[in-house]
């Protein structure tokens, strides 16, 4: 199938060969009437020959002139364009050649005088002739047409003699017809007249052809093509961007009103492309002044934007990061990848130690039916965790010792129980009170009396080992717990603490403490509360022996 692909061929090709297809069937149909009058002229006129023929014979017969008809036979033969005549009986014989009709004659009518001609044979012409047969049967003219070997075309006419009333006495009343005049002619004239009908329809064809063509063409390049292609390039100079370009819509057509349409599109191109410019400029203005680092891929993973904050928490202009890949961001493409796996769900986030610093990372894939490209959000958090850890420290911390409050103290004390229970892992606890504490608040003041604690809370934090936990208690009293300590090495703990706390003076004052320690295993303590007050007994003990002295839960 051919394929058009200019909208003008096209049009030339339906448009014209509708026209044309018209023409040559009208054009045809008048060739092939031309053709069938040509003929049938031709068999009129050869057709009133023969039946002249025929009347002039039954004439000639009926007027007793009978003798006459072989010489009118032979006559015809020599008409110019008749190339075979003959007169045959009905039996296709040919008559007048020998006796075999005035024999018959006189058969009817003895009385009938003839001298008979030289004997000579029958002449069988066209006894077993479809057209003889025909004209036998119906008793009208007949036409037969061959093709000569050289290509000449031939027509025999068969124009019947009618047996009439007068000749009955003669010939009988048996049969209608008493003869056959036969002329064959030659179709060449016809032929060459009908040649020229269909050269002439085959020049008119040929001249509507180019004349139609001609004028399809100058139309639809004119009137469409030339507008479409306008239109067109109008459309190329709109997708690259020139939305000030207007079409000549003064026409009052389909190509006015797509002028008109085209027009309208632009304007309201022009308006969305400067509404989104604008809206672009503050998407950008947003993107690129926010302090969360932001980059974007498209959907295959294409960094396509990446702004300030990023190249500055990233370490990376954006040419870098985008060369690197939006996997390689971190340089662990495995960690990026799970947080994309993993969606909008509370994985897709995560916190990143990048380059000394402190980063939260939100990566997720975007869909919208199918992925149309994924997203990071990168906070650097270093300072909020500092703040962070800052105030998690204060809220357990004691502010005027500098030790754990008693907030953390429970949370710890019971951990450690538990510990206790489930692993069997030692636990001590030493429960410290300041003696005379009340001495210094009222005689010298409670300034003196925070001098003092703060100055206790300091040697417990330097003597204490990362893992053993000093806390304020409550007042005067301070408390440390020791995980995975035993007893006895608690009371060691205990009495260098006893020791530090007596070489101090603070205010001009001497300072000394009381210490109570309890431990496990070797106490039947059911609860982290009953191994404190184990310790406080204690303290109690200590206090009640002078003071300034260590004492063990249980007496020892």
């Amino acid at each position: 199938m051919i394929a058009f692909r200019h909208i003008g061929h096209r049009l030339l090709a339906s448009v014209g060969g509708i026209i044309i297809l018209g023409i040559l069937g009208i054009t045809l149909t008048y060739a092939m009437r031309q053709e069938a009058a040509s003929i049938a002229q031709n068999e009129s006129a050869l057709g009133s020959v023969a039946d002249s023929v025929a009347e002039s014979l039954a004439a000639l017969m009926q007027g007793g002139h009978s003798k006459v008809a072989p010489d009118l036979a032979s006559r015809l033969e020599k008409v110019p364009g008749i190339i075979d005549s003959k007169i045959l009986r009905t039996d296709g014989t040919e008559a007048f050649v020998d006796n075999l009709t005035f024999e018959r004659v006189v058969q009817r009518n003895p009385e009938f005088e003839f001298i008979p001609r030289s004997i000579e044979p029958v002449r069988i012409v066209a006894a077993d002739d479809p057209g003889l047969e025909r004209l036998r049967r119906d008793g009208q003219r007949v036409f037969q047409y061959r093709v000569q070997p050289g290509g000449e075309r031939l027509v025999t006419v068969m124009s019947p003699v009618n047996n009439a009333t007068p000749c009955h006495k003669c010939h009988g009343s048996d049969d209608a017809v008493r003869g056959v005049i036969s002329f064959t002619v030659s179709m060449r004239e016809v032929d060459r007249n009908v040649a020229q009908t269909w050269r002439l329809a085959v020049l008119v064809i040929a001249t509507a052809l180019v004349g139609i063509v001609a004028l399809i063409y100058w139309f639809t390049h004119r009137i469409v093509v030339v507008k479409l292609t306008e239109v067109l390039r109008a459309m190329d100079a709109v997708a690259a961007g020139d939305n000030a370009l207007r079409l000549n819509a003064a026409r009052r057509d389909e190509i006015g009103d797509m002028a008109r349409a085209f027009n309208h599109m632009n304007l309201k191109l022009l308006q969305t492309w400067e509404q989104l410019r604008d809206e672009r400029n503050k998407l950008n203005t947003v993107i690129h002044s926010a302090s969360t680092g932001i980059v974007v891929t498209d959907g295959a993973l294409r960094i396509v934007l990446v702004n300030r904050a990023a190249e500055a928490i990233v370490g990376r202009d954006a040419g870098e990061i985008t060369e690197h890949g939006f996997l390689e961001l971190f340089d662990d493409p495995e960690w990026m990848r799970a947080r994309l796996e993993n969606g909008a769900g509370k994985d897709s986030s995560g916190i990143l130690h990048w380059q000394g610093r402190i980063l939260s990372v939100h990566a997720s894939t975007i869909r919208a039916g199918e992925v149309i490209g994924s997203a990071a959000l990168i906070r650097d958090i270093t300072e909020e965790k500092r703040l962070e850890a800052r105030l998690e420290q204060q809220s357990i911390t004691d502010a005027l010792t500098g030790i754990y409050n008693r907030r953390h103290f429970d949370e710890v004390i019971e951990t450690e129980f538990k510990r206790w229970k489930r692993y069997g892992q030692p636990v001590s606890v030493a429960m410290i009170d300041v003696d005379h504490f009340k001495k210094f608040n009222d005689t010298h003041g409670h300034d003196c009396g925070d001098h003092v604690l703060g100055a206790i809370g300091q040697v417990l934090l330097e003597l204490s080992a990362p893992a053993q936990i000093p806390c304020r208690y409550g007042g005067e009293e301070l408390i440390v717990v020791m995980p995975g300590v035993a007893e006895d090495a608690a009371v060691s703990f205990a009495e260098a603490i006893r020791q530090r706390i007596a070489a101090l003076v603070v205010d001009g004052l001497q300072v000394t403490a009381s210490i109570g320690v309890a431990g496990l295993p070797g106490h039947p303590a059911d609860s982290a509360a009953a191994l404190v007050g184990l310790a406080d007994e204690a303290l109690y003990v200590a206090k009640n022996r002078g003071r300034n002295q260590v004492r063990v839960a249980g007496g020892k």
